[in-house]
């Protein structure tokens, strides 16, 4: 009986044994649920913290401060506000080991970028940094091995210790601001990286004690950056001074665009407007704002490109497009049509360039536009 009765109590002992263990392993998986959802980290999510679709974030004094994004985008275009409140900051270790994201794009209502926002996002390759930028932060884009060249606007006052540190494939990086507090580390052993920036800048002064390779901007000179999202492609890499940005000969249609200028020396503004699909005519834009749309299939079919600012009347802005059926178009001018209107073509490519005023035009200036309306 005592046997039996010995049998009975080792069963209930390790069938609540079983149960203990079942409750630890499901508390376990609903932590690992709760704290990663794909590449982001909810520890960084507070009590705070409020969720707006792909991201949350918190209330920090004038807007918001992203703390941490939950989606699968490969090429983000991140938001100007969430929830009607302006995005300020993207905080903290926001897209700490993010290894799916590719391209990222910074409005210029961003002020700071927090301490390792990009930390070791081994694929990102394409980086366009608004003109509200002041601080990149500490390791902020430490082990982006895909990124090859970054403009840092006039707007940028500190870019933080170890900023770009192991950013292997990283050989340009253009700085517009004179006066830039530069920290230790901040490229760490990169072997091929080469500065460009203005004759007397702190940049210069970096490469030189660094036994960095400089080049000077020249003075007389204003550079125009622009980046386009292309159809399969999303956001390429900016280019600047006359580069080719998008595609030709491979069928793909421009989307959405952002161009600004180095206004640092010069008092500038460059505005700009496109004609989209089933919309026309969006209003005039500026200094890195995007133009067009994303995520919404729709193609650019013109482009007007001009400058203002007290300076404006000094420069000259020459662009062209490539157009489907067409190939190059002639140069436009100044705000000037670009591209095509009423015959459902897709703008392809572009090239931006400003020169001194009443500089030679940078090639033909006769067709830079078609239409079906006239």
């Amino acid at each position: 009986m005592r046997s039996k009765k010995n049998q009975m109590i080792n069963v209930i002992i390790c069938v609540c044994l079983m149960l203990s263990s079942s409750v630890v392993l499901a508390q376990e998986i609903d932590h690992q649920e709760t704290t990663k959802i794909g590449n982001a980290d909810l520890n960084l999510i507070t009590a705070n913290s409020v969720q707006s679709g792909d991201y949350w974030y918190e209330d920090i004094s004038g807007g918001i401060k992203i703390t941490a994004y939950i989606g699968s985008g490969k090429n983000i275009d991140i938001p100007t506000s969430l929830d009607g409140i302006t995005v300020l900051e993207i905080g903290n270790d926001a897209f700490n080991g993010n290894s799916i994201l590719t391209g990222v794009n910074v409005p210029r209502t961003v002020t700071n970028l927090g301490m390792r926002s990009f930390y070791n996002c081994p694929n990102l390759k394409s980086v366009f940094l608004g003109n509200g930028l002041t601080t990149i932060g500490n390791g902020s884009f430490w082990g982006a091995q895909a990124l090859k060249s970054i403009i840092i606007p006039s707007s940028v006052t500190t870019i933080g210790y170890a900023a770009f540190s192991n950013c292997i494939g990283l050989t340009k990086i253009t700085i517009l601001g004179n006066s830039v507090n530069i920290g230790a580390q901040v490229f760490g052993t990169i072997p091929n990286l080469t500065i460009y920036g203005s004759t007397g800048s702190t940049a210069e002064s970096y490469a030189y004690a660094n036994s960095r390779p400089f080049v000077a901007l020249p003075p007389s000179y204003v550079d125009v950056y622009y980046s386009t999202h292309v159809q399969n492609v999303g956001w390429q890499t900016a280019r600047e001074n006359g580069e080719i940005s998008g595609t030709f000969g491979q069928g793909l249609r421009l989307e959405g665009i952002k161009i600004l200028i180095d206004n640092s020396e010069v008092n500038a503004v460059i505005q700009y407007q496109t004609h989209i699909q089933n919309i026309g005519w969006q209003a005039m834009v500026s200094d890195g704002a995007l133009s067009g749309t994303t995520g919404q299939s729709l193609r650019l079919e013109g482009i007007r490109i001009e400058l203002d600012g007290l300076d404006g009347n000094l420069y000259d802005v020459y662009y062209r497009v490539h157009a489907q059926n067409f190939g190059w178009l002639d140069w436009a001018k100044n705000g000037a049509d670009a591209g095509t209107e009423g015959m459902g073509l897709r703008l392809e490519g572009i090239q931006i360039i400003v020169v001194a005023k009443n500089s030679a035009a940078p090639g033909a200036t006769d067709f830079p536009f078609q239409s079906s309306l006239n």
